[in-house]
């Protein structure tokens, strides 16, 4: 199983220094040079402060550096580390552009760029005028761009959601890199087992829980009703872990990835519990690297 590590890049808006870019870069080559196999960046324009929500906060606003332009600088600034994202949302960029954006970071990351597009959560949807109630359809319609323009160069699609007038995509990498796609419910399964090369899921840091064998069998139903071999998805999983121990759980987050590995995941992304701050975050890694060992 290859093991990876979140990045986390959001802050609140009175420490932005916490995620400047030679702080990023800095836990990317550490997560490097420690032999981890992947590190992944989450997608988001901002969290919330105030209100109701499960990500909103009371105190201020909390931003998140973008995306896709730090995993560029993450590729330019490694060179064996696998590079990808939590998930990249779906609904947050037109998917033909979104081809054109993985292709390009496929070429500066050499081969190690493994997108995972899902989704995601829709707490900032709203700040990007992105209706929520089309989250299911609008992610099958995306994936379906973006895996024929990848795979071979051409796409043309006249969807509910997006419309992709005969695009092209003449500097496509080669090979095409495997397409992953964030699933739970079943609506977003059939579009991984479809379209995708792969599979993600969020996974409760519990070893005994039950909800990682019902995302398996609804992936595997997904599979079966297209026809496909289960054993042809790509498995990935993204829990949070706990390696400073600072909760109590380090030994439960050590338990949850060796069930992940026995259950034939073949990625574990592993989200770093800590406080939100750069020497944190490095701590907790540092931590992390030697849970490995």
């Amino acid at each position: 199983m290859r093991y990876g590590v979140a990045i986390d890049l959001h802050v609140g808006e009175s420490a932005p220094e916490e995620v400047a870019w030679p702080n990023v870069e800095a836990l990317a080559q550490l997560a490097e040079s420690g032999g981890l196999d992947v590190v992944v960046l989450p997608d988001h324009l901002a969290y919330r402060a105030g209100g109701d929500g499960d990500y909103s906060l009371p105190d201020e606003g909390v931003g998140v550096r973008e995306a896709m332009t730090t995993a560029a600088a993450v590729a330019a600034s490694t060179s064996t580390i696998g590079i990808g994202h939590s998930v990249i949302n779906a609904p947050y960029r037109p998917p033909a552009m979104l081809a054109h954006q993985i292709a390009a970071l496929a070429d500066i990351a050499g081969g190690r760029y493994t997108p995972t597009i899902g989704a995601g959560n829709s707490f900032d949807y709203d700040q990007l005028g992105v209706d929520g109630s089309r989250r299911a359809s609008g992610l099958a319609e995306c994936v379906q761009v973006v895996a024929e323009l990848l795979r071979s160069g051409t796409a043309h699609l006249e969807g509910t959601h997006w419309t992709t007038d005969r695009a092209e995509l003449a500097l496509r990498p080669n090979p095409a890199p495997a397409i992953i796609v964030a699933a739970a419910g079943p609506k977003a399964m059939e579009v991984a087992a479809r379209l995708g090369d792969g599979w993600n899921g969020w996974v409760p840091t519990d070893p005994e829980s039950e909800h990682v064998d019902h995302l398996l069998r609804r992936l595997e139903r997904a599979c079966t009703d297209h026809g496909r071999d289960p054993d042809t998805m790509v498995r990935t999983a993204d829990v949070v872990i706990d390696p400073l121990d600072a909760a109590g759980a380090r030994q439960r987050s050590i338990e949850t990835i060796d069930m992940l590995a026995a259950k034939g995941f073949d990625e574990v992304r592993c989200w770093l519990h800590s406080d939100a701050t750069f020497e944190a975050r490095r701590d907790a890694l540092e931590a992390y690297l030697t849970m490995r060992t």
